[in-house]
């Protein structure tokens, strides 16, 4: 990845991210997304068994199947 600042390779997984984030704190959603339980606002149907979470900062991301159940359970839903 190239920035203003130089170029980044990306060395980490997303696997190993999540792993290693504290599991009471963050958790995978996505195969592209890890987030912060606390910047949860609200969960929406966006489609027939399609959601999609809404962040404290107006950013809104697509959950999967399997990340749906988990983000469910760790909020106590």
């Amino acid at each position: 990845m190239s920035t203003v600042d130089g170029s980044f390779y990306k060395n980490k997984t997303m696997a190993y991210f999540e792993l290693t984030l504290d599991a009471g704190q963050f958790i995978r959603i996505h195969r592209s997304y890890i987030i912060n339980l606390a910047q949860v606002t609200k969960i929406e149907l966006k489609e027939k068994d399609s959601y999609v979470v809404l962040l404290k900062s107006d950013i809104w991301l697509p959950v999967s199947k399997t990340g749906y159940v988990k983000l469910k359970a760790a909020l106590g839903l």
